[in-house]
């Protein structure tokens, strides 16, 4: 089967909540990407179902732009009053009609955008989005072959050798097992949660990723007209050891701005 973010996001959308429940962003996000929102609404690729986009609408207008109509689907029917507006669009052609001081992409929503060329299309169209003191935020995992991914309190693991099975989740009904195949030559990660529930079909959840380390993902912002400006391993701003850190939050300024 042909991968693409709206088949993923179309057959995950039912299920997405129940598995993530329990992965709430930390007060120190929420507040951080308010921030960097400034007085315009704040562009958030990959919003799914809303698990960052709700609590952040609190504070700031969100434009909450999926790939997956189904996706989009489920957080519209959550809105209720709040400043949101979802967005059904491929982040390789999505501009907002104006520019604004967020653009962010969290939990690993580079990488999921599955390929070179819809990556370095997002990055282009977030420098054209951008004003002059605007910020890209871009949190994904370091990849580090044999250490669980900072997925929440249930994580995958990224594989050590080729492939890798592991348990990801269990309750009294439910078992998540998470089988995922590594192509380092190509850098993509392949992967599918499967989902067995007492007195239901086997469900069967695939993903796949085109990651990059750090220094990558600043080449190609690079080549987009944008520069590193911080980069921490988590929400609270600790900051990033290569040797060490599991993860990068990473913001981007365009170039030729001051710091």
């Amino acid at each position: 089967m042909t991968y693409d973010s709206d088949t993923y996001g179309d057959r995950t959308a039912d299920e997405y909540d129940a598995l993530y429940s329990d992965f709430v962003p930390p007060a120190a996000q929420i507040r951080l990407l308010a921030d960097l929102a400034g007085t315009t609404p704040a562009v958030e690729i990959g919003s799914g179902t809303g698990r960052v986009t709700l609590p952040l609408a609190e504070h700031v207008p969100v434009l909450a732009v999926d790939a997956s109509e189904e996706m989009t689907r489920q957080l519209a029917k959550k809105t209720g009053t709040l400043p949101i507006t979802p967005i059904t669009a491929d982040a390789a052609h999505y501009l907002a009609g104006r520019r604004v001081d967020l653009v962010f992409a969290c939990f690993n929503t580079f990488f999921l955008l599955a390929s070179e060329t819809t990556q370095r299309a997002f990055l282009r169209n977030a420098a054209r989005m951008l004003n002059g003191n605007g910020t890209l935020l871009i949190e994904t995992f370091v990849p580090r072959p044999g250490q669980r991914l900072p997925d929440g309190p249930h994580p995958g693991v990224f594989p050590k050798g080729r492939s890798v099975v592991a348990l990801k989740r269990r309750t009294v009904d439910t078992v998540v097992v998470f089988a995922a195949e590594n192509h380092d030559a190509e850098q993509e990660f392949h992967y599918s949660e499967i989902v067995l529930r007492d007195g239901e079909p086997v469900r069967v959840l695939p993903g796949q990723m085109r990651y990059w380390r750090p220094e990558q993902i600043d080449a190609l912002a690079g080549e987009a007209g944008l520069l590193l400006r911080e980069r921490w391993e988590d929400w609270e701003r600790t900051p990033y050891d290569a040797a060490t850190s599991g993860r990068h939050i990473s913001l981007y300024r365009l170039a030729g701005q001051d710091l």
